[in-house]
């Protein structure tokens, strides 16, 4: 239905033509490499595969195609996500048609990446929410750049690495955080970081 959607979007449009969909990662590729396609609309949610799995491995092979994420989930970790695997753009897919076409274009123009206005707009009022709530936690920007990197799944020993800490002082910043927060361990500060967009950039 998707497909049959972005069919009829397109139709009319002469500067765009769909040559293509693919199923899985080995008809994408076979796809790529036969059409040499300019753009990819690439859904998060497949069958057997994750979509940003996919991604990091189109990247490594076609470092200049586009690459739109074309999704119904608007949370702004996944947003976020698609920026750090370096897709050119965001959008949903119950977008109207001149947003497609206007993410279209401009990936074509721009290495700015695309967020339609309503996305933009709920990724403000969020970032603002953030804002509030962290001032109102009292967290130090170095609380937030630890539950950032906890948050991704980096360890104690990662974390101390890359912000140039000792293993101690790390864990005693982890200590804080679960006091400061009233957490009771780092699944449950994962999960706050999440529900609090503590991700957003």
């Amino acid at each position: 239905m998707v497909v049959e959607g972005i069919k009829l979007m397109l139709s009319g449009q002469e500067q765009f033509t769909l040559c293509g969909h693919a199923r899985n990662e080995k008809e994408l590729v076979q796809l790529i490499q036969f059409e040499h396609p300019q753009v990819v609309l690439l859904d998060l949610n497949l069958k057997k595969e994750d979509g940003f799995s996919l991604l990091e491995k189109v990247r490594q092979l076609y470092p200049n195609l586009k690459v739109i994420i074309l999704t119904m989930y608007e949370e702004l970790y996944l947003i976020e996500k698609a920026k750090k695997f370096k897709a050119n753009g965001y959008l949903l897919k119950n977008s109207a048609n001149g947003e497609l076409l206007e993410a279209l274009n401009h990936v074509l123009i721009s290495d700015q990446f695309f967020l339609p206005a309503g996305l933009v707009k709920q990724k403000r009022d969020n970032e603002s929410h953030r804002d509030e709530f962290i001032e109102k936690m009292h967290l130090t920007v170095r609380e937030i750049e630890i539950i950032k990197l906890v948050a991704e799944g980096k360890s104690a020993k990662e974390i101390a690495d890359q912000l140039f800490l000792s293993l101690h002082t790390v864990d005693t910043h982890r200590r804080n955080i679960l006091t400061k927060l009233k957490l009771k361990n780092i699944a449950d500060l994962v999960r706050f970081a999440f529900e609090n967009h503590v991700l957003g950039s």
